[in-house]
């Protein structure tokens, strides 16, 4: 209806007015006047209601627009958080070289040694199966790579260079004092130092008492083994309650517990040796024997209550006697038990090999069978330890 009415009224509008009545009256004049105002005045109700209707619209689509602006066209492309471009759904950037396959890439082939294959049956795990122990190049080589920086690579055996031999023993020792008596009766030595009964008298056993010795030796060449001079210095201490000059007949004992003797003997030695260390070198054979023989001298002085004895012609009882000494010996080579420990003890300290041995010892200190040499030497045996470096 409305639609109708302002269509009307624009038809009107649009229509040019009459001209004026020369001859109208007033009234009728009036009277259209009148007809006019009151249609302009529904036509301009009817333009109101149109204009309000437009302007809700207009607020409605402000609105819209203040809430989502439209986008305006432009050539640029937003781009992401490392300024790439974000291209459009469907749209793709034709200078890509890359290729995007349909599925995965099958696995690489590995070679395989002779007589296996990828088909074959894997081997199950033996926890209980223990490592072999490497041999001794594999341990050297080790040994080697894992020294300092600027060291030359490993280029096979390279032990520290051996020149010297330092040992450590001990046996049971016996002066041979009484080995020229020739009188009834128990020596003089078994008399003072051997054992005895409770009235402190020699009951027939003789005691022998220890000996310490402390070796070295220079190792000038090797033939199959080193060939060494060496010298060696002992220590041999025996003691006992003095016997009483005059013993009485009430007397418990023949012994004076209040002064004691002591017999002191120092051998000392000088000898020349050959160890044959040519099976432990080359074939790890553990034993090495050996022989050394040379001059000796042994230093000897006996005591009586912190004080030299005197003999009957009032000379202190000391003295020495030179002679000759002995010795054979086998050593076990002890690095067969920890072959990494023993080439980590030449690599880094210089020890060549450790040794546990033991040895009879030939000795004859009686001046050469001097008769007025007092004899201290003595045949034993004696065990001990040594390291070559």
């Amino acid at each position: 209806m409305s639609a109708v009415a302002f269509t009307a009224l624009l038809l009107l509008a649009a229509a040019p007015p009459p001209p004026p009545s020369e001859t109208g009256d007033a009234d009728g004049a009036e009277d259209e006047a009148g007809t006019e105002e009151a249609g302009t005045e529904e036509a301009g109700t009817e333009e109101a209601g149109v204009e309000d209707a437009a302007e809700d619209e207009a607020g409605a689509d402000a609105e819209a627009a203040d809430a989502e602006p439209a986008a305006e066209p432009t050539d640029e492309l937003p781009v992401d958080e490392r300024y790439d471009p974000i291209l459009p759904y469907g749209e793709a950037d034709d200078t890509s070289e890359l290729e995007y396959a349909d599925e995965p890439p099958p696995p690489p082939e590995l070679e395989y040694g002779e007589g296996s294959s990828a088909d074959s049956e894997a081997v199950e795990y033996d926890e209980g199966h223990e490592r072999a122990t490497p041999d001794v190049v594999a341990i050297q080589r080790q040994s080697h790579e894992s020294s300092a920086l600027g060291e030359d690579p490993f280029d096979g055996r390279r032990d520290s260079p051996q020149r010297f031999l330092m040992e450590l023993k001990f046996g049971p020792y016996l002066p041979g004092v009484d080995s020229r008596w020739t009188g009834a009766g128990p020596g003089p030595y078994a008399m003072v130092f051997g054992e005895v009964d409770e009235y402190g008298e020699f009951d027939g056993a003789i005691r022998q008492g220890l000996l310490s010795v402390l070796g070295f030796e220079w190792q000038f060449i090797n033939l199959g083994g080193p060939l060494s001079v060496g010298t060696t210095i002992g220590y041999f201490r025996d003691t006992a309650d003095a016997l009483l000059a005059e013993v009485d007949e009430d007397s418990e004992t023949a012994r004076a517990p209040a002064d004691e003797a002591v017999f002191h003997v120092i051998p000392m030695t000088l000898l020349l040796g050959y160890r044959f260390e040519l099976l432990a070198d080359r074939f790890h054979v553990p034993l090495v024997p050996y022989a050394r023989g040379g001059i000796a001298y042994g230093f000897w002085v006996a005591t009586k209550g912190g004080s030299r004895t005197t003999n009957s012609a009032g000379e202190d009882s000391r003295g020495g006697s030179v002679g000759w000494q002995a010795n054979l010996g086998l050593m076990l080579r002890m690095d067969f038990l920890e072959r990494a420990v023993a080439l980590d003890l030449d690599r880094l300290a210089g020890i060549n090999h450790t040794y546990f041995f033991g040895e009879w010892q030939f000795s004859r200190l009686d001046g050469f069978g001097s008769e007025t040499a007092m004899s201290v030497g003595d045949d034993t045996f004696t065990v001990g330890v040594a390291v070559e470096f």
